[in-house]
């Protein structure tokens, strides 16, 4: 499950261990438009994954991360570079304004429908 939730700006997303969710930081979202974009939402997304497969050491998934972009899009790819630089260094100023305040979580409906077949 996918949610959308007001996260320090420094914090693009989190997996609770132990479940099946994944929170994405709705700030950085609403900063992001365009392929480069896409490329760090793809890069993030990955990363929680493979915490929810079980890989808890941070360092360890950052690399993870790396490899796998790397390895299906190439060097070259904003993929790639999105894996290793994150979504923070095309922040503005007004990207780091006041945080909200609560999580505010938000379901995002269908980003994993339970009839798809990989599902086991």
């Amino acid at each position: 499950m996918l949610l959308l939730g007001n996260l320090p700006v420094n914090v693009g997303a989190f997996h609770p261990m132990g479940t099946n969710e994944i929170v994405l930081n709705r700030r950085l979202l609403r900063s992001k438009t365009g392929m480069t974009e896409r490329s760090h939402l793809f890069a993030i997304l990955l990363h929680e994954y493979l915490h929810s497969l079980g890989f808890e050491d941070e360092a360890h998934v950052r690399r993870l991360t790396y490899r796998v972009c790397l390895d299906n899009f190439g060097k070259a790819s904003a993929v790639a570079e999105a894996a290793i630089t994150g979504p923070w260094a095309d922040l503005t100023e007004e990207d780091f304004g006041e945080l909200e305040p609560d999580l505010n979580l938000e379901l995002v409906r269908n980003f994993e429908r339970p009839d798809s077949g990989y599902i086991i």
